[in-house]
């Protein structure tokens, strides 16, 4: 007895958890029963929601006959979304002390309410020139950093107070050279003044920034009839169609036979960089106007024209008359008058440029009249590539109280491409340059143009030049 007591003991346990499991089973199978009528309904719910809606978007597409599910809508959908993001990129990141740093076209860093900024960028033209001229060592080539520039630029205290520091670092030595260091205040809208160091308002070809040339290199004839930088004040007044400026300085970089070491012909005016009291001018002034007849002022910072420009054409001259400083060896009182006019024409995907420029000396014991033009042309042959072509011719009188000494001539006929890999921030460029006259000392021996000096009766000189540039 004790033994079946014991078992059905141990069996009424077992008989009540398999009753309670039963139980939970049915319970179980009752609540999933419910959740999938539950569904059903909802799926139902949703069925008459989507046939309401799918009324609604045809009678929409009828009434609109825009059919904007379609792939085109789709592609306008994913520019929209790459825009933003792009967009996004580009915008400032708000540090922990409240300065905003970020990209546009430069790293900048700035104050939140916008009163202060200070932009950083740079230059680099690294270039392979060979030189080919039919003297002793006919074939020199090499490599070198030409141009290799810090720039930093802004405002203070509003927009209406900017500034810009250029340094460059020496293509022979590496060496750093103060290049432009000025402030200027925008008085409104139209009317500006500038005082420092800058780019006198003369020559086109060099007003446009070396980063922006059509060429590896400017011309022989504006690498020396430029009037390059002086220290000074400038107004300038713009508008919509027209700008003109006028700068009072301490004179322009003489650089009429100052390579060659001809001291009588240049003017002994170097003021960059110069301390105040320096004899070196009794005055100058440097004025220069354009006119916009077409297009928009943005097109003509550069001298190419991308497929996607407009036409456009600008007009402008200019003129620089400065005295030398009274007995001072080498500047004793010269008269230095230079003036010069051009023309600029965008096409969308062409481009011409020309100009023509004069210089006039007059020394107590010489005359100097020099006279030089400039024309080029580029056109795209497909959206990153330009071919062009740039013919520079130039006379030059030299005479004295005594009489005339010499009538020089250049020719210099260069073609050349560009390839835009990113526009102008990254670009190659390659030309090659033909001497159709002798190259004389006037014009620079080893020049940044890659010239040398020709002997007398020498075959035409020839200079293969490539370039990459990099702004950052």
């Amino acid at each position: 007895m004790s033994l079946i007591w014991r078992s059905g003991i141990m069996i009424v346990p077992l008989l009540l958890l398999s009753v309670s499991a039963m139980a939970q089973e049915a319970e179980s199978e009752e609540t999933v029963a419910e959740q999938l009528q539950s569904l059903r309904k909802e799926m139902e719910g949703l069925r008459q929601v989507n046939e309401v809606m799918k009324g609604e978007i045809d009678e929409l597409r009828a009434r609109t006959q825009d059919n904007w599910l379609t792939e085109h809508r789709a592609e306008e959908i994913r520019s929209l979304v790459q825009d933003v993001l792009a967009d996004a990129d580009t915008r400032a990141s708000l540090l922990q002390d409240g300065l905003i740093a970020g990209w546009s076209d430069h790293f900048f860093l700035a104050s939140p309410d916008g009163r202060f900024k200070l932009q950083f960028g740079g230059q680099i033209q690294f270039r392979w020139v060979y030189n080919y001229h039919d003297q002793k060592d006919r074939h020199i080539q090499g490599f070198e950093n030409t141009r290799t520039k810090l720039i930093f630029q802004g405002h203070v205290f509003s927009p209406d107070w900017s500034y810009l520091v250029r340094s460059n670092f020496s293509r022979d030595g590496g060496s750093a050279v103060l290049e432009d260091a000025w402030i200027r205040h925008t008085v409104n809208n139209e009317v500006s003044i500038r005082v420092g160091q800058f780019k006198l308002p003369f020559s086109r070809e060099f007003l446009v920034s070396s980063t922006r040339q059509l060429a590896v290199e400017r011309s022989l004839i504006d690498g020396v009839f430029n009037v390059g930088r002086s220290q000074g004040i400038e107004i300038r007044v713009q508008d919509e169609t027209a700008w003109w400026a006028i700068a009072f300085s301490d004179g322009g970089q003489d650089n009429l036979g100052a390579e060659a070491g001809f001291t009588i012909i240049g003017i002994a005016s170097d003021p960059a960089n110069s301390p105040a009291l320096d004899r070196d001018t009794e005055f100058a002034l440097t004025g220069r106007y354009e006119m916009l007849i077409a297009g928009n002022w943005e097109q003509f910072n550069d001298f190419t024209s991308p497929q996607s420009d407009a036409f456009g054409m600008m007009v402008g001259a200019a003129i620089h008359a400065q005295h030398g400083e009274f007995g001072v060896v080498g500047a004793r009182g010269e008269r230095w008058i230079a003036w010069t006019a051009d023309i600029s024409l965008e096409y969308g995907g062409a481009n011409v440029f020309a100009s023509f420029t004069h210089h006039y000396v007059d020394d107590p014991i010489f005359f100097f009249n020099g006279y030089g033009v400039v024309v080029q042309a580029g056109v795209y042959l497909t959206p990153k590539w330009e071919a062009f072509g740039r013919y520079e011719y130039s006379w030059l009188d030299f005479d004295t109280s005594f009489g005339p000494i010499e009538r020089s001539v250049l020719g210099v006929f260069t073609v050349g491409t560009n390839y835009y890999i990113d526009g102008h921030d990254m670009k190659w460029s390659t030309d090659i340059g033909f001497g159709v006259t002798q190259i004389e000392d006037f014009w620079g021996a080893n020049s940044q143009a890659g010239y040398r000096t020709d002997a007398e009766g020498a075959e035409p000189q020839i200079v293969f030049r490539t370039q990459l540039q990099l702004l950052f």
